[in-house]
């Protein structure tokens, strides 16, 4: 586990799958990022690469081979290095090896960094393809957020406020997989309340923020990603009970689930990112605690 501290913020960062895996506000004296409690989910914030969301059947074609593969891939199981350290920053890199070539053949490096500034935490990913070909990958983030994150508040009183480009469309899923997307009219404000995940999470395109934001207070989350193609917004949804757990996810993600009439092969993945021998594809995401 590494740290950094400023006079705003504390961040904690684990080694296994360079996952963040706290943020604690020094000045409102909260912790923001949810705890990894398993009875509701047992993870923080992990990195999705090099798939999202789920394969048809967990298995996909690479030159003609199948390779079997779970959920959000494997990079948030494996361990990462800590590569450089300073006052503000942490940079992590997973490089492809042995094992990882048993679920994905290519080879590649791939870099984590963590930046905090005031109330920000930035979030930098770099992939470099270091193979012979042309490599395919999908890549996301997936942090969970208290909610409620003020006392005295229930879920009724949290709302999600968008702030989009051109038109949106949003992806319904069945099941686990991508069945269709439509239209999303005037996608600015969504109130949080259990219903709206019942079937799974809410996917949208052309979104660049999102914020959480109570009625009862001034304080918000407000996670940005410019021009990323997809983000999903999850929570697990007890049915029994009509309740979601007490975390809220917002994931910016270059990548998507398999849609229901995949073909399996995955250079043809909606959403696939290709890039060409010794190039280089970097993104980042932030997260201000307001």
């Amino acid at each position: 586990m590494n740290k950094l501290e400023n006079k705003d913020l504390i961040i904690e960062v684990k080694n296994t799958g360079a996952e963040l895996s706290r943020i604690y506000s020094k000045t409102l004296n909260k912790e923001f990022l949810w705890d990894g409690n398993k009875k509701f989910w047992g993870r923080h914030s992990p990195i999705l690469f090099p798939i999202v969301g789920r394969l048809k059947d967990n298995e996909t074609i690479i030159d003609e081979k199948t390779y079997s593969m779970n959920q959000h891939g494997f990079a948030r199981d494996f361990d990462f290095s800590l590569i450089e350290k300073d006052q503000n920053s942490l940079t992590y890199k997973l490089a492809s090896n042995n094992e990882t070539k048993k679920y994905y053949p290519y080879k590649f490096e791939l870099f984590i960094k963590y930046i905090i500034n005031e109330t920000e935490i930035k979030i930098c990913w770099k992939v470099v393809n270091t193979d012979c070909n042309d490599i395919f990958f999908s890549i996301g983030a997936h942090p969970a957020f208290n909610v409620p994150f003020d006392k005295d508040t229930t879920i009724d009183n949290y709302y999600l406020n968008f702030k989009t480009r051109d038109e949106v469309s949003r992806y319904l899923l069945q099941g686990p997989f991508v069945c269709k997307n439509l239209k999303a009219d005037s996608l600015k404000s969504i109130k949080l309340h259990p219903e709206i995940f019942k079937n799974d999470a809410l996917i949208y395109d052309n979104v660049d923020e999102i914020s959480i934001s109570s009625t009862n207070s001034s304080t918000s989350i407000d996670v940005k990603f410019d021009n990323f193609p997809f983000v999903g917004i999850w929570s697990p949804y007890n049915k029994e009970d009509n309740t979601i757990a007490p975390f809220v996810c917002i994931e910016p993600w270059f990548g998507i689930a398999d849609c229901l009439d995949s073909n399996k092969i995955f250079k043809n993945k909606l959403g696939v990112n290709q890039l060409s021998p010794n190039k280089t594809f970097e993104a980042s995401y932030s997260i201000t605690i307001n």
